[in-house]
């Protein structure tokens, strides 16, 4: 099916669009992943007690804070991410199609 020049000048800035998007998702997705390390490293920290040369006096009280909070931050990081991913590998399947529609591909 042939397609006008309106129509595909339309379906190139789409296409521009949605390319900038899942590149800006693809970032999202690394940004979390290092958040989510963190938060399991800080995890690990609180609920193994070890004793950490830097920070050697750290009451029971912070560690406690610090374990719970970090374990929240570890979870809403990880759904976060994996949702991001899904979103990225649909949102890449997507913008395969069009460049496909737009190159008259079926």
């Amino acid at each position: 099916m042939k397609m006008s020049k309106k129509e595909r000048n339309d379906l190139a800035k789409i296409i521009e669009q949605e390319n900038e998007l899942i590149l800006r998702l693809g970032r999202m997705i690394r940004h979390g992943a290092i958040i989510f390390l963190a938060c399991i490293i800080l995890c690990i920290w609180g609920w193994t007690g070890m004793v950490d040369p830097m920070l050697p006096n750290i009451s029971e009280g912070v560690r406690i804070v610090v374990k719970w909070v970090a374990l929240f931050g570890a979870i809403v990081s990880g759904v976060f991410t994996i949702l991001a991913f899904l979103s990225h590998r649909n949102g890449k399947k997507s913008l395969l199609a069009k460049i496909d529609r737009f190159q008259n591909k079926k």
